[in-house]
């Protein structure tokens, strides 16, 4: 899957995934994974850091976000019978 970002949104990504030595699509994952399970995101920074709403200002991306996450997920159980 790919996921256009505005350049902002891009940048903040970035930032935060260097700061936790992660790629940008292993941070996004993690944050994703994170909401979808009802767990705070990891963040090693300050609590008025600006990434930890990342998405607050594109509710449309985090919605279409969210339900591709769960459309690949129905389509593609992570353990399909017999594995």
């Amino acid at each position: 899957m790919r996921v256009d970002m505005p350049e902002p949104l891009a940048g903040q990504v970035l930032l935060s995934a260097r700061s936790q030595a992660k790629s940008a699509s292993e941070f996004v994952l993690g944050a994703i994974a994170s909401k979808l399970a009802g767990t705070p995101v990891a963040n090693d920074q300050s609590d008025d850091d600006p990434l930890l709403g990342l998405l607050s200002d594109e509710p449309e991306l985090a919605d279409f976000i969210e339900r591709s996450a769960m459309q690949s997920r129905e389509a593609r159980p992570l353990r399909a019978g017999g594995e």
